[in-house]
């Protein structure tokens, strides 16, 4: 008889915050007018929170797909492309049909598709990540935390160097094997299993540090027209605050903090963001989309609009869900 699988709460947490933080990044026109440094400033905040979320949702599929028996290659590969290309074809015929029916000609829509203007690039990121995960599951079961120090040592070199515009140093000296996103997932892991030889609550408070001033500095580059942030999600800014979310995330949990919130509805509501976050990631464009042609344009109303595009992202999958048939196509 098979048990069900008991949830993690603190990854719950994390992909829920990392949905939310996704959203966020597409919400910058629904601001008003910034007219002060103070208001630029809080908007480049929000939105610099908001470029977490795609390294957090990178390393809890490392954290819980790494070091793990498969039966096969052919199983993992088809329950795992399974879970990402029948919700992506059901939310991109409504995403691409939107922008048809708003006027959008067909190269844009096909861009849209590819992921060139759009977050389905996510996807085929994501396509390209599982299908070496199997390889980097083997090698990290063949050589453990060791192995993986020594991949993430190269990783992050590659990082630096990506983030002031340095790689590669030489045409011919090759790490493109280490220089993409499949760094995130064998950090996360690594994270998520590393022993550290400090309490909990100091290595929480570390945690915390790394992921305030990691962000301040990316606020700070950003404000200053500092060139340090591209590319996107793999500098080295982006990475320390995806450790500093997620260890300070997963520390708190260790510490009982969620202890009170987890049974009620505030931990069922983060729970259920989580469930329903895969289709989130692509219903908030529709919602996105939709609400831009009633745009109130309005710092004192974007709070509001804020909650507002979150519940709706939500509400549309989870909906979809509860019908017959249509779960497995809805991404929760």
């Amino acid at each position: 008889m098979k048990t069900k699988k008991e949830r993690i709460f603190y990854y719950d947490l994390l992909r829920a915050f990392a949905i939310i933080a996704v959203i966020i990044c597409h919400l910058d026109h629904f601001f008003g007018p910034l007219t002060t440094p103070a208001q630029i400033i809080a908007q480049m905040t929000f939105h610099d929170i908001g470029d977490i979320g795609v390294p957090i949702f990178l390393m809890i599929s490392g954290a819980l797909l790494l070091n793990r028996e498969y039966p096969s290659l052919s199983d993992f590969l088809k329950r795992r492309f399974s879970r990402i290309v029948y919700p992506f074809i059901f939310w991109i015929i409504l995403i691409l049909g939107q922008l048809y029916l708003h006027g959008y000609n067909s190269k844009f829509i096909w861009n849209v598709f590819i992921g060139e203007p759009s977050i389905t690039w996510y996807f085929w990121t994501l396509i390209g990540i599982y299908l070496f995960i199997p390889v980097i599951n083997s090698f990290v079961k063949e050589y453990g935390l060791k192995g993986v120090e020594y991949f993430l040592a190269i990783w992050f070199i590659t990082m630096i160097l990506n983030t002031f515009h340095s790689y590669p140093l030489w045409s011919f000296f090759d790490l493109n094997m280490f220089a993409g996103f499949i760094g995130y997932p064998l950090l996360g892991y690594w994270l998520a299993n590393k022993k550290f030889n400090l309490s909990d609550k100091k290595v929480c408070i570390i945690g915390l540090l790394i992921l305030l001033i990691s962000l301040a500095i990316f606020v700070y580059c950003g404000y200053s027209k500092l060139d340090f942030l591209s590319p996107r999600y793999l500098n080295i800014t982006n990475i320390f605050m995806g450790i500093g979310m997620f260890v300070f995330i997963m520390y708190l949990d260790r510490l009982n903090a969620f202890k009170k919130i987890k049974d009620n509805f505030i931990g069922k509501a983060i729970i259920s963001l989580s469930v329903c976050s895969y289709g989130m990631y692509f219903s908030h464009v529709i919602v996105v989309k939709e609400l831009s042609y009633h745009n109130p344009g309005s710092n004192l109303l974007f709070p509001l609009m804020f909650v507002l595009i979150v519940f709706l992202s939500w509400l549309l999958p989870y909906i979809l869900s509860k019908i017959p048939y249509v779960k497995t196509i809805s991404g929760v």
